[in-house]
């Protein structure tokens, strides 16, 4: 009897050992978690979906190899799905991707479900990172170009924290490259960044490839600053053709609003356009390298907000489903790229 007990005692640590370390038959059911799926799948069959895999596989593929920003233009280099009947992995950290011979040496990148809300079916992501619907006719996006400007930027942010809003700033790379530390002060308000080209010139007067330089320098500008990618890109003057919006592969943020401050360099005036035009879904142009912009910018979210409306990002106005290929005008306003 006491030889039987020993050997139950026995048998009940091994079997918690087991547990414990992960082995054996646990080990294996943790296997059974991870889940082969096509593109097609993931994405509904839709090439834009496709595109927002691609475009996070790039931005995983960078932060997985603490990539200098030397290899951001490298990084457009490698051969991702553009094929539906591809497979990948749903596993418990992330969808991983097969990748073929690069200059990474990187076998497989896996992509962090936070990286593809919006971008692939709900189904196949964790509860935490699923989009729900939102009521978008209370929700404004306010968006900032040409900066970072070393004075009135800092002192927008302070505006933007104090009025607990947050924003989106369409960025110069040549600016970002001296100002870096100002860059990474407009991520760490908790707003996003946005690629304006480099030195701002008109996407239709330089062509395709001159157009995709200008962003990827930018680009690799933001990278170096901060340590990732910025997801969407605004041309300048709202200019860019169908050839460059399938080039440049980001989702192409435009405007519903146009306070034209740029042209009236009077606050008063940068207040009475906004006020007048704005409506629940806009995406809001301005700049934060006025200060009469900048100056209007405190009495613009009192009159908002006493409104009803809530200044949000472009990615939650967008409700963090903005694709490449396309453009976006509002949250209820998208077409191709260049159309």
């Amino acid at each position: 009897m006491r030889t039987y007990q020993r050997g139950l005692v026995t048998g009940i640590l091994a079997a918690a050992t087991v547990l414990l370390l992960g082995a054996g038959p646990l080990s294996a059911q943790a296997k059974t978690t991870n889940k082969t799926v096509t593109y097609g799948q993931l994405t509904n069959k839709n090439q834009y979906r496709l595109g927002a895999i691609r475009e996070a596989a790039r931005q995983s593929i960078l932060q997985t190899t603490k990539a200098k920003s030397s290899k951001v233009a490298a990084v457009y280099q490698v051969a991702l799905p553009t094929h539906m009947t591809k497979k990948a992995t749903l596993t418990k950290n992330g969808l991983r991707m097969p990748l073929l011979k690069n200059s990474f040496k990187l076998t497989h990148v896996t992509v962090p479900y936070r990286d593809l809300k919006g971008k692939i079916l709900n189904r196949y992501l964790p509860k935490a990172n699923r989009t729900s619907k939102v009521k978008t006719s209370k929700m404004v996006a306010l968006t900032f170009d040409d900066g970072p400007d070393p004075t009135l930027t800092p002192r927008l942010l302070k505006t933007l924290k104090n009025n607990h809003v947050h924003a989106t700033f369409f960025e110069v790379g040549q600016s970002v490259t001296r100002y870096p530390k100002i860059t990474r002060a407009v991520l760490a308000g908790g707003n996003e960044l946005g690629n304006h080209s480099w030195n701002h010139p008109n996407f239709d007067s330089i062509g395709t490839a001159n157009t995709f330089s200008q962003i990827t320098r930018t680009n690799r500008a933001i990278y170096n600053a901060t340590g990732t990618l910025p997801q969407y890109v605004r041309p300048p003057y709202g200019n860019i053709t169908a050839a460059e919006g399938r080039k440049v592969q980001q989702p192409i943020i435009r405007w519903s609003v146009d306070s034209r401050d740029w042209a009236y360099l009077n606050t008063q005036k940068d207040i009475n356009e906004v006020m007048k035009d704005t409506r629940g879904g806009d995406i809001i142009l301005m700049h934060d390298i006025h200060k009469q912009s900048v100056a209007a910018v405190p009495t613009i979210i009192k009159r908002l907000k006493a409104k009803g409306y809530k200044l949000v990002t472009v990615s939650q106005l967008l409700n963090y489903q903005a694709l490449p290929g396309r453009q976006y005008f509002g949250a209820n306003d998208s077409r191709i790229a260049g159309k």
